[in-house]
């Protein structure tokens, strides 16, 4: 088995308390693999201003042995 988290948010989120780097050291501890910040995207009500998906890309992918995606939460919305 290969242990995951693929729906994560950092403080930059509002209701969020995490940064970066406390998911890392908690995903070391607990033998997660890999794990994705995904915070929310431009349209939601707390979303983070759009810099911080600009500056995501300065993330390193890999951190003692962690994996790290970078990714973007949203809802689907009826026109």
């Amino acid at each position: 088995m290969y242990p995951v988290d693929l729906h994560m948010h950092t403080v930059a989120s509002t209701h969020a308390y995490s940064t970066l780097s406390d998911y890392i050291a908690e995903a070391k501890r607990k033998g997660i693999k890999l794990f994705a910040i995904t915070d929310h995207g431009p349209d939601m009500e707390d979303a983070p201003h759009h810099w911080h998906f600009i500056n995501m890309r300065i993330w390193p992918r890999l951190v003692d042995g962690v994996g790290i995606l970078r990714g973007i939460g949203g809802e689907y919305q009826e026109y």
